[in-house]
């Protein structure tokens, strides 16, 4: 009886957070009003309008354009059910999650962590973010082209867990807001804890598995 109320919370919690992601996720396309054309007194692009310009521009609309995918992608992908049912939809799809990762999340996010709202402490943490999500793709890329796919699945759990910093990064500034909390420390701090919280927690649960 414990085990089946296990596995019950078990379902209802991924059930929520992929409610949660999906909610964020919908949020960032809904915000794509004031990205195009840019409209420079919406929140994020706010007091940018001097470099962003150029490479910034470029770098910007390739990371809002592919980071919604990889968000939803990677739902599909975790899934055991789909994995298993459609294996050859998984491999395909697979390959498209690290070309997106790898070719526009990574260097766009790199790029972009240059010009971190509140200077260096947060653009670090950004471009580390963004070298640790590009790292773990391509090491889940290599476990699985050598077969050694429980490793390829970890790899690949890392990667979205980074990926979803974007979704733990809005749940802090709205905790944040609610809170009525207007500190400057607040979003460099979010911009380590939003991805090194959760990772930690990925790596303490397998530790705890062994």
């Amino acid at each position: 009886m414990q085990s089946i109320h296990s596995s019950a919370l078990q379902r209802i919690l991924k059930l929520l957070t992929c409610a949660l992601i999906c909610k964020v996720t919908i949020s960032v396309l809904l915000n794509y009003r004031d990205y195009l054309p840019p409209n420079f007194e919406s929140d994020f692009l706010h007091g940018r309008e001097h470099y962003f310009s150029g490479s910034y521009s470029w770098a910007f609309y390739a990371h809002i354009a592919s980071g919604p995918c990889t968000l939803l992608l990677g739902m599909i992908l975790l899934s055991k059910q789909f994995r298993l049912r459609f294996t050859k939809w998984h491999r395909t799809l697979g390959k498209l999650q690290i070309a997106c990762v790898v070719l526009l999340v990574t260097p766009s996010g790199l790029w972009m962590a240059r010009y971190a709202e509140t200077g260096a402490v947060a653009g670090i943490g950004f471009a580390l973010l963004s070298v640790a999500t590009g790292m773990c793709a391509v090491f889940g890329w290599r476990s699985a082209m050598n077969r050694r796919f429980d490793e390829h699945r970890c790899w690949m759990c890392r990667c979205y867990l980074l990926l979803c910093s974007a979704v733990f990064l809005r749940l802090q500034s709205g905790l944040a807001t609610v809170a009525d909390a207007d500190a400057a420390w607040l979003y460099p701090l979010a911009a380590w804890t939003s991805w090194l919280l959760p990772l930690m927690a990925f790596e303490f649960s397998r530790l705890g598995k062994r």
